[in-house]
Protein backbone atom coordinates (compact mmCIF):
# COMPACT_ATOMS: atom_id res chain seq x y z
CA UNK A 1 0.00 0.00 0.00
CA UNK A 2 1.22 3.50 -0.86
CA UNK A 3 -0.17 6.41 1.18
CA UNK A 4 -0.19 10.08 0.14
CA UNK A 5 0.06 12.38 3.18
CA UNK A 6 0.83 16.00 3.93
CA UNK A 7 -0.77 19.13 5.28
CA UNK A 8 -3.96 20.48 3.75
CA UNK A 9 -4.03 22.00 0.25
CA UNK A 10 -0.63 20.83 -1.00
CA UNK A 11 -2.12 18.90 -3.95
CA UNK A 12 -2.45 15.38 -2.52
CA UNK A 13 -5.72 14.60 -4.28
CA UNK A 14 -4.49 15.99 -7.59
CA UNK A 15 -1.41 13.75 -7.32
CA UNK A 16 -3.63 10.79 -6.37
CA UNK A 17 -5.77 11.29 -9.48
CA UNK A 18 -2.68 11.67 -11.70
CA UNK A 19 -1.14 8.42 -10.46
CA UNK A 20 -4.45 6.64 -11.02
CA UNK A 21 -4.84 8.26 -14.44
CA UNK A 22 -8.44 9.02 -13.53
CA UNK A 23 -10.60 11.12 -11.21
CA UNK A 24 -11.40 9.38 -7.92
CA UNK A 25 -10.77 12.17 -5.40
CA UNK A 26 -12.48 15.53 -5.26
CA UNK A 27 -10.17 18.46 -6.00
CA UNK A 28 -10.80 22.10 -5.14
CA UNK A 29 -8.51 25.05 -4.48
CA UNK A 30 -9.18 25.31 -0.75
CA UNK A 31 -7.99 23.33 2.27
CA UNK A 32 -9.95 20.53 3.90
CA UNK A 33 -11.72 19.12 0.84
CA UNK A 34 -10.56 15.52 1.40
CA UNK A 35 -11.70 14.03 4.71
CA UNK A 36 -12.09 10.26 4.47
CA UNK A 37 -9.18 8.27 3.08
CA UNK A 38 -9.80 7.19 -0.52
CA UNK A 39 -8.36 3.83 -1.61
CA UNK A 40 -8.00 2.66 -5.20
CA UNK A 41 -6.01 -0.08 -7.00
CA UNK A 42 -3.24 1.18 -9.27
CA UNK A 43 -0.53 -0.12 -11.60
CA UNK A 44 2.88 1.57 -11.41
CA UNK A 45 5.90 0.28 -13.34
CA UNK A 46 4.44 -3.23 -13.49
CA UNK A 47 3.53 -3.32 -9.79
CA UNK A 48 -0.06 -3.72 -8.61
CA UNK A 49 -0.70 -1.73 -5.45
CA UNK A 50 -3.31 0.09 -3.41
CA UNK A 51 -3.01 3.88 -3.50
CA UNK A 52 -4.46 5.85 -0.57
CA UNK A 53 -5.38 9.54 -0.55
CA UNK A 54 -5.76 11.11 2.91
CA UNK A 55 -7.02 14.32 4.47
CA UNK A 56 -4.74 17.10 5.61
CA UNK A 57 -2.44 15.92 8.41
CA UNK A 58 -2.33 18.12 11.51
CA UNK A 59 -0.58 16.42 14.44
CA UNK A 60 -1.93 18.99 16.93
CA UNK A 61 -5.64 18.36 16.23
CA UNK A 62 -7.20 17.06 19.45
CA UNK A 63 -10.98 16.98 19.05
CA UNK A 64 -13.88 17.00 16.65
CA UNK A 65 -13.69 16.11 12.97
CA UNK A 66 -10.02 17.20 12.54
CA UNK A 67 -8.97 14.80 15.31
CA UNK A 68 -10.96 11.97 13.70
CA UNK A 69 -9.17 12.65 10.41
CA UNK A 70 -5.79 12.39 12.19
CA UNK A 71 -6.70 9.07 13.82
CA UNK A 72 -7.70 7.69 10.43
CA UNK A 73 -4.44 8.83 8.83
CA UNK A 74 -2.37 7.24 11.60
CA UNK A 75 -4.12 3.91 11.04
CA UNK A 76 -3.26 4.16 7.35
CA UNK A 77 0.41 4.80 8.19
CA UNK A 78 0.55 1.59 10.24
CA UNK A 79 -0.25 -0.55 7.19
CA UNK A 80 1.53 1.24 4.35
CA UNK A 81 4.80 0.24 2.67
CA UNK A 82 5.65 3.61 1.09
CA UNK A 83 4.66 7.12 2.19
CA UNK A 84 4.53 9.99 -0.29
CA UNK A 85 5.03 13.09 1.87
CA UNK A 86 3.65 15.93 -0.25
CA UNK A 87 4.86 19.50 0.36
CA UNK A 88 4.24 22.78 -1.47
CA UNK A 89 7.32 24.26 -3.17
CA UNK A 90 5.64 27.62 -3.74
CA UNK A 91 4.78 27.98 -0.03
CA UNK A 92 8.21 26.78 1.08
CA UNK A 93 9.14 24.80 4.18
CA UNK A 94 6.60 25.53 6.94
CA UNK A 95 6.62 24.60 10.64
CA UNK A 96 3.69 22.22 10.07
CA UNK A 97 5.78 20.34 7.48
CA UNK A 98 8.45 19.83 10.13
CA UNK A 99 5.86 18.53 12.61
CA UNK A 100 4.52 16.06 10.05
CA UNK A 101 8.08 14.93 9.26
CA UNK A 102 8.56 14.07 12.96
CA UNK A 103 5.43 11.87 12.83
CA UNK A 104 6.54 10.14 9.62
CA UNK A 105 10.02 9.40 10.97
CA UNK A 106 8.39 7.13 13.56
CA UNK A 107 6.59 5.12 10.85
CA UNK A 108 8.06 1.85 9.60
CA UNK A 109 7.41 2.74 5.94
CA UNK A 110 9.89 4.35 3.57
CA UNK A 111 9.24 8.05 2.93
CA UNK A 112 9.58 9.91 -0.37
CA UNK A 113 9.21 13.70 -0.21
CA UNK A 114 7.15 14.96 -3.16
CA UNK A 115 7.89 18.65 -3.70
CA UNK A 116 4.66 19.48 -5.52
CA UNK A 117 3.68 22.59 -7.49
CA UNK A 118 7.19 22.81 -9.02
CA UNK A 119 5.78 24.26 -12.22
CA UNK A 120 9.06 25.72 -13.54
CA UNK A 121 12.83 24.99 -13.47
CA UNK A 122 13.30 27.72 -10.84
CA UNK A 123 10.70 26.13 -8.55
CA UNK A 124 12.32 22.72 -9.10
CA UNK A 125 15.56 24.20 -7.81
CA UNK A 126 13.75 25.63 -4.78
CA UNK A 127 12.77 22.06 -3.81
CA UNK A 128 16.27 21.60 -2.35
CA UNK A 129 15.06 23.48 0.73
CA UNK A 130 13.13 20.39 1.80
CA UNK A 131 16.32 18.37 2.37
CA UNK A 132 16.19 20.01 5.80
CA UNK A 133 13.41 17.55 6.68
CA UNK A 134 16.04 14.79 6.81
CA UNK A 135 14.64 12.38 4.20
CA UNK A 136 17.07 11.09 1.55
CA UNK A 137 15.03 11.69 -1.61
CA UNK A 138 13.21 14.82 -2.76
CA UNK A 139 11.34 14.59 -6.07
CA UNK A 140 10.14 17.89 -7.59
CA UNK A 141 6.78 17.43 -9.32
CA UNK A 142 3.80 19.32 -10.62
CA UNK A 143 0.75 17.07 -10.38
CA UNK A 144 -1.38 19.70 -12.10
CA UNK A 145 0.96 19.95 -15.11
CA UNK A 146 2.21 16.32 -15.09
CA UNK A 147 5.85 17.23 -14.41
CA UNK A 148 8.13 14.74 -12.62
CA UNK A 149 5.56 11.93 -12.44
CA UNK A 150 7.79 9.38 -14.21
CA UNK A 151 10.59 9.91 -11.67
CA UNK A 152 8.07 9.60 -8.85
CA UNK A 153 6.61 6.34 -10.17
CA UNK A 154 10.11 4.84 -10.50
CA UNK A 155 10.92 5.88 -6.92
CA UNK A 156 7.72 4.22 -5.65
CA UNK A 157 8.43 0.99 -7.59
CA UNK A 158 11.98 0.80 -6.18
CA UNK A 159 10.66 0.91 -2.61
CA UNK A 160 7.84 -1.62 -2.88
CA UNK A 161 8.62 -4.87 -1.02
CA UNK A 162 9.63 -7.68 -3.38
CA UNK A 163 7.65 -10.21 -1.37
CA UNK A 164 4.42 -8.23 -1.36
CA UNK A 165 1.76 -10.10 -3.29
CA UNK A 166 -0.35 -8.20 -5.75
CA UNK A 167 -3.73 -7.26 -4.30
CA UNK A 168 -6.75 -8.90 -5.82
CA UNK A 169 -8.33 -6.41 -8.23
CA UNK A 170 -11.37 -4.72 -6.70
CA UNK A 171 -13.24 -5.41 -9.94
CA UNK A 172 -13.11 -9.16 -9.12
CA UNK A 173 -15.03 -8.68 -5.85
CA UNK A 174 -18.74 -7.95 -5.44
CA UNK A 175 -19.17 -4.20 -4.91
CA UNK A 176 -21.92 -2.79 -2.68
CA UNK A 177 -22.61 0.96 -2.64
CA UNK A 178 -24.14 2.56 0.46
CA UNK A 179 -26.26 5.48 -0.77
CA UNK A 180 -28.86 7.87 0.57
CA UNK A 181 -29.62 11.40 1.63
CA UNK A 182 -27.17 13.32 3.85
CA UNK A 183 -27.00 12.34 7.51
CA UNK A 184 -29.04 9.13 7.31
CA UNK A 185 -26.18 7.07 8.83
CA UNK A 186 -24.29 5.72 5.81
CA UNK A 187 -20.82 6.04 7.36
CA UNK A 188 -22.08 4.76 10.72
CA UNK A 189 -23.45 1.66 9.01
CA UNK A 190 -20.17 1.15 7.14
CA UNK A 191 -18.21 1.29 10.39
CA UNK A 192 -20.67 -1.15 11.99
CA UNK A 193 -20.30 -3.60 9.10
CA UNK A 194 -16.51 -3.34 9.11
CA UNK A 195 -16.25 -3.54 12.89
CA UNK A 196 -13.93 -0.52 13.02
CA UNK A 197 -13.95 3.26 12.60
CA UNK A 198 -12.96 3.35 8.94
CA UNK A 199 -15.28 6.19 7.90
CA UNK A 200 -15.57 9.60 9.52
CA UNK A 201 -18.85 10.13 11.38
CA UNK A 202 -20.33 13.48 12.40
CA UNK A 203 -23.78 14.90 13.06
CA UNK A 204 -23.03 17.56 10.44
CA UNK A 205 -24.58 16.67 7.06
CA UNK A 206 -22.04 16.37 4.26
CA UNK A 207 -19.18 14.94 6.34
CA UNK A 208 -18.50 12.30 3.67
CA UNK A 209 -17.53 13.82 0.32
CA UNK A 210 -15.53 11.29 -1.69
CA UNK A 211 -16.76 7.80 -2.49
CA UNK A 212 -14.50 5.55 -0.41
CA UNK A 213 -13.88 1.82 -0.89
CA UNK A 214 -13.35 -0.61 1.99
CA UNK A 215 -12.56 -4.32 1.60
CA UNK A 216 -14.22 -6.90 3.82
CA UNK A 217 -14.20 -10.69 4.00
CA UNK A 218 -17.48 -12.38 4.83
CA UNK A 219 -16.96 -16.12 5.22
CA UNK A 220 -15.27 -17.30 2.02
CA UNK A 221 -16.21 -14.21 0.03
CA UNK A 222 -14.35 -10.91 -0.26
CA UNK A 223 -16.34 -7.82 -1.13
CA UNK A 224 -15.92 -4.07 -1.44
CA UNK A 225 -18.17 -1.62 0.42
CA UNK A 226 -18.43 1.86 -1.11
CA UNK A 227 -19.38 4.71 1.23
CA UNK A 228 -20.77 7.75 -0.59
CA UNK A 229 -21.63 11.35 0.10
CA UNK A 230 -25.26 12.28 0.71
CA UNK A 231 -27.37 13.04 -2.35
CA UNK A 232 -29.42 16.20 -1.98
CA UNK A 233 -31.89 17.55 -4.49
CA UNK A 234 -29.96 19.29 -7.33
CA UNK A 235 -31.43 22.68 -6.40
CA UNK A 236 -29.96 22.42 -2.89
CA UNK A 237 -26.40 21.62 -4.00
CA UNK A 238 -25.22 25.15 -3.43
CA UNK A 239 -21.49 24.58 -3.71
CA UNK A 240 -19.33 23.27 -6.52
CA UNK A 241 -17.82 20.86 -3.97
CA UNK A 242 -21.21 19.37 -3.12
CA UNK A 243 -22.00 18.91 -6.81
CA UNK A 244 -18.70 17.09 -7.20
CA UNK A 245 -19.53 14.87 -4.23
CA UNK A 246 -22.90 14.01 -5.83
CA UNK A 247 -21.10 13.11 -9.06
CA UNK A 248 -18.80 10.76 -7.13
CA UNK A 249 -21.84 9.11 -5.52
CA UNK A 250 -23.43 8.55 -8.93
CA UNK A 251 -20.19 7.05 -10.22
CA UNK A 252 -20.14 4.74 -7.17
CA UNK A 253 -23.62 3.44 -8.02
CA UNK A 254 -22.55 2.77 -11.61
CA UNK A 255 -19.52 0.71 -10.58
CA UNK A 256 -21.39 -1.19 -7.85
CA UNK A 257 -23.18 -4.52 -8.22
CA UNK A 258 -25.86 -3.65 -5.66
CA UNK A 259 -27.00 -0.57 -3.76
CA UNK A 260 -27.96 -0.33 -0.10
CA UNK A 261 -30.38 2.61 0.07
CA UNK A 262 -30.39 3.96 3.62
CA UNK A 263 -33.62 5.58 4.81
CA UNK A 264 -34.02 7.52 8.04
CA UNK A 265 -36.79 5.68 9.87
CA UNK A 266 -37.15 8.53 12.34
CA UNK A 267 -37.97 10.99 9.54
CA UNK A 268 -39.89 8.71 7.19
CA UNK A 269 -39.58 8.15 3.44
CA UNK A 270 -39.06 11.32 1.39
CA UNK A 271 -39.37 12.20 -2.29
CA UNK A 272 -35.57 12.38 -2.49
CA UNK A 273 -35.34 8.79 -1.22
CA UNK A 274 -37.61 7.76 -4.10
CA UNK A 275 -35.45 9.63 -6.62
CA UNK A 276 -32.28 7.91 -5.38
CA UNK A 277 -34.02 4.52 -5.58
CA UNK A 278 -35.11 5.28 -9.14
CA UNK A 279 -31.57 6.34 -9.99
CA UNK A 280 -30.15 3.01 -8.78
CA UNK A 281 -32.75 1.05 -10.76
CA UNK A 282 -32.08 3.14 -13.85
CA UNK A 283 -28.41 2.17 -13.49
CA UNK A 284 -29.54 -1.47 -13.51
CA UNK A 285 -28.65 -2.19 -9.88
CA UNK A 286 -30.70 -4.27 -7.40
CA UNK A 287 -31.70 -2.47 -4.23
CA UNK A 288 -31.88 -3.31 -0.55
CA UNK A 289 -33.95 -0.75 1.37
CA UNK A 290 -32.38 -0.26 4.80
CA UNK A 291 -34.53 1.54 7.36
CA UNK A 292 -31.83 2.92 9.67
CA UNK A 293 -32.38 4.43 13.14
CA UNK A 294 -35.06 1.82 13.80
CA UNK A 295 -34.31 2.14 17.51
CA UNK A 296 -35.97 5.58 17.37
CA UNK A 297 -39.25 4.12 16.07
CA UNK A 298 -41.02 3.28 19.31
CA UNK A 299 -44.72 3.19 18.48
CA UNK A 300 -47.01 1.02 16.41
CA UNK A 301 -48.46 4.10 14.69
CA UNK A 302 -44.97 5.15 13.50
CA UNK A 303 -44.29 1.69 12.13
CA UNK A 304 -47.64 1.61 10.34
CA UNK A 305 -47.00 5.04 8.83
CA UNK A 306 -43.57 3.91 7.59
CA UNK A 307 -45.15 0.92 5.88
CA UNK A 308 -47.66 3.21 4.15
CA UNK A 309 -44.85 5.53 3.01
CA UNK A 310 -42.83 2.61 1.64
CA UNK A 311 -45.81 1.45 -0.39
CA UNK A 312 -46.77 4.93 -1.58
CA UNK A 313 -43.34 6.36 -2.45
CA UNK A 314 -41.24 3.26 -3.16
CA UNK A 315 -43.89 0.93 -4.55
CA UNK A 316 -42.11 0.92 -7.91
CA UNK A 317 -39.36 -1.20 -6.30
CA UNK A 318 -41.08 -4.50 -7.04
CA UNK A 319 -41.05 -7.05 -4.20
CA UNK A 320 -38.65 -4.81 -2.30
CA UNK A 321 -36.20 -6.30 0.18
CA UNK A 322 -36.51 -4.20 3.35
CA UNK A 323 -34.28 -4.40 6.43
CA UNK A 324 -34.79 -2.59 9.72
CA UNK A 325 -31.54 -1.74 11.48
CA UNK A 326 -29.82 0.63 13.86
CA UNK A 327 -26.24 1.41 12.93
CA UNK A 328 -25.82 3.09 16.33
CA UNK A 329 -26.81 0.08 18.45
CA UNK A 330 -26.05 -2.69 15.93
CA UNK A 331 -29.66 -3.91 15.88
CA UNK A 332 -30.26 -5.95 12.71
CA UNK A 333 -26.94 -4.96 11.13
CA UNK A 334 -25.63 -8.55 11.06
CA UNK A 335 -28.25 -9.41 8.40
CA UNK A 336 -27.35 -6.62 5.95
CA UNK A 337 -24.46 -8.19 4.05
CA UNK A 338 -25.78 -11.79 3.91
CA UNK A 339 -29.12 -10.52 2.58
CA UNK A 340 -27.37 -8.25 0.06
CA UNK A 341 -25.15 -11.05 -1.27
CA UNK A 342 -28.07 -13.46 -1.47
CA UNK A 343 -30.09 -10.93 -3.47
CA UNK A 344 -27.12 -10.22 -5.75
CA UNK A 345 -26.65 -13.89 -6.51
CA UNK A 346 -30.36 -14.30 -7.13
CA UNK A 347 -30.92 -11.45 -9.58
CA UNK A 348 -27.55 -11.29 -11.38
CA UNK A 349 -28.12 -14.59 -13.12
CA UNK A 350 -28.21 -15.99 -16.63
CA UNK A 351 -30.98 -18.06 -18.20
CA UNK A 352 -30.72 -20.19 -21.32
CA UNK A 353 -32.69 -19.27 -24.41
CA UNK A 354 -34.75 -22.44 -23.87
CA UNK A 355 -35.67 -21.32 -20.35
CA UNK A 356 -36.63 -17.86 -21.55
CA UNK A 357 -38.83 -19.31 -24.30
CA UNK A 358 -40.51 -21.73 -21.92
CA UNK A 359 -41.35 -18.78 -19.69
CA UNK A 360 -42.68 -16.82 -22.68
CA UNK A 361 -44.82 -19.74 -23.84
CA UNK A 362 -46.24 -20.19 -20.35
CA UNK A 363 -47.04 -16.47 -20.14
CA UNK A 364 -48.82 -16.59 -23.52
CA UNK A 365 -50.76 -19.71 -22.56
CA UNK A 366 -51.86 -18.21 -19.27
CA UNK A 367 -52.85 -14.84 -20.72
CA UNK A 368 -52.89 -14.64 -24.54
CA UNK A 369 -52.11 -11.26 -26.11
CA UNK A 370 -55.20 -9.17 -26.84
CA UNK A 371 -56.67 -9.33 -30.34
CA UNK A 372 -57.79 -6.16 -31.99
CA UNK A 373 -56.96 -3.67 -34.68
CA UNK A 374 -55.99 -4.53 -38.21
CA UNK A 375 -53.89 -7.62 -37.33
CA UNK A 376 -53.13 -9.72 -34.25
CA UNK A 377 -49.89 -9.48 -32.31
CA UNK A 378 -47.58 -12.50 -32.52
CA UNK A 379 -44.53 -13.38 -30.42
CA UNK A 380 -41.95 -15.58 -32.14
CA UNK A 381 -39.14 -16.20 -29.63
CA UNK A 382 -37.16 -14.54 -26.82
CA UNK A 383 -33.65 -14.49 -25.42
CA UNK A 384 -31.74 -12.95 -22.51
CA UNK A 385 -29.30 -10.26 -23.65
CA UNK A 386 -27.89 -9.08 -20.30
CA UNK A 387 -27.52 -10.27 -16.70
CA UNK A 388 -27.12 -6.88 -15.02
CA UNK A 389 -29.86 -5.90 -15.24
CA UNK A 390 -31.82 -8.97 -16.29
CA UNK A 391 -32.84 -8.09 -19.86
CA UNK A 392 -35.20 -10.06 -22.10
CA UNK A 393 -35.47 -9.41 -25.84
CA UNK A 394 -38.79 -10.48 -27.38
CA UNK A 395 -39.23 -10.83 -31.13
CA UNK A 396 -42.69 -9.96 -32.39
CA UNK A 397 -44.34 -9.12 -35.69
CA UNK A 398 -44.81 -5.46 -34.64
CA UNK A 399 -43.86 -3.90 -31.27
CA UNK A 400 -46.46 -1.20 -31.82
CA UNK A 401 -49.24 -3.77 -31.58
CA UNK A 402 -48.34 -4.76 -28.01
CA UNK A 403 -50.39 -2.67 -25.55
CA UNK A 404 -48.68 -1.14 -22.55
CA UNK A 405 -50.72 -3.19 -20.09
CA UNK A 406 -49.64 -6.43 -21.79
CA UNK A 407 -46.00 -5.43 -21.69
CA UNK A 408 -46.47 -4.81 -18.00
CA UNK A 409 -48.00 -8.28 -17.62
CA UNK A 410 -45.04 -9.90 -19.41
CA UNK A 411 -42.56 -7.99 -17.28
CA UNK A 412 -44.36 -9.07 -14.10
CA UNK A 413 -44.52 -12.68 -15.29
CA UNK A 414 -40.78 -12.86 -16.10
CA UNK A 415 -39.96 -11.24 -12.75
CA UNK A 416 -42.02 -13.84 -10.88
CA UNK A 417 -40.87 -16.78 -13.03
CA UNK A 418 -37.16 -16.09 -12.45
CA UNK A 419 -37.48 -14.83 -8.85
CA UNK A 420 -36.23 -11.29 -9.48
CA UNK A 421 -36.94 -9.38 -6.26
CA UNK A 422 -36.10 -5.75 -5.56
CA UNK A 423 -34.28 -5.43 -8.87
CA UNK A 424 -34.79 -3.88 -12.30
CA UNK A 425 -35.88 -5.94 -15.27
CA UNK A 426 -35.69 -4.65 -18.83
CA UNK A 427 -38.10 -5.94 -21.43
CA UNK A 428 -37.34 -5.09 -25.05
CA UNK A 429 -39.43 -5.73 -28.12
CA UNK A 430 -38.00 -6.12 -31.61
CA UNK A 431 -39.80 -6.49 -34.92
CA UNK A 432 -39.04 -9.61 -36.99
CA UNK A 433 -40.42 -11.63 -39.82
CA UNK A 434 -42.55 -14.64 -38.93
CA UNK A 435 -40.78 -17.43 -37.02
CA UNK A 436 -42.02 -20.23 -34.80
CA UNK A 437 -41.63 -19.81 -31.04
CA UNK A 438 -38.52 -21.67 -29.89
CA UNK A 439 -36.80 -21.66 -33.27
CA UNK A 440 -33.12 -20.74 -33.48
CA UNK A 441 -32.75 -16.96 -33.90
CA UNK A 442 -31.24 -15.81 -37.22
CA UNK A 443 -27.75 -14.35 -37.19
CA UNK A 444 -28.64 -10.81 -38.27
CA UNK A 445 -31.98 -9.70 -36.82
CA UNK A 446 -33.79 -6.58 -37.83
CA UNK A 447 -32.59 -3.55 -35.85
CA UNK A 448 -35.97 -1.89 -35.25
CA UNK A 449 -36.38 -2.16 -31.46
CA UNK A 450 -38.83 -0.75 -28.99
CA UNK A 451 -38.22 -0.92 -25.22
CA UNK A 452 -41.01 -1.54 -22.79
CA UNK A 453 -40.67 1.23 -20.23
CA UNK A 454 -42.85 0.00 -17.40
CA UNK A 455 -43.75 1.53 -14.09
CA UNK A 456 -41.50 4.60 -14.45
CA UNK A 457 -42.06 7.88 -12.73
CA UNK A 458 -43.20 10.80 -14.94
CA UNK A 459 -40.42 12.45 -16.87
CA UNK A 460 -37.97 9.53 -16.58
CA UNK A 461 -38.78 7.62 -19.77
CA UNK A 462 -35.84 6.78 -21.97
CA UNK A 463 -34.63 3.95 -24.15
CA UNK A 464 -33.64 0.80 -22.26
CA UNK A 465 -35.26 1.99 -19.03
CA UNK A 466 -35.57 -0.15 -15.90
CA UNK A 467 -38.68 -1.35 -14.23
Amino acid sequence: MVAIVGRANVGKSTLFNRLLRGRRSLVEGRPGVTRDRVVAPAQLEGHALLLVDTGGLDPEAEQGLPAAIQRQIRRVLEDTAVILFVVDVRAGLLPLDRQIAEVLRRAAAQVVVVANKADSPQLEADAAEFHALGFPEIIPTSAEHKRGLVDLELAIAERLPETESDPEPAEACPRIAIVGRPNVGKSSLLNRLLGSEEALVSDTPGTTRDATDSRLRLGERELVLIDTGGLRRPGRRAEHLERGSAYMALRAIERADLALLLLDASEGVTDQDAKIARLALDCGRPLVLVLNKWDLVDSASQRAELERQLERKLGFVREAVVLRVSARTGQGSQRVLPVALELMDQVCRSATTAQINRALQEALDRNPPPRGGRRPVRFYYATQTSERPFTVLLFTNDPGLVPRHYRKYLESFFRSYFGLRSAPLRLRLRARGRRQLGATPPEEPDVRTQDATLGRMPGTEREGSDT
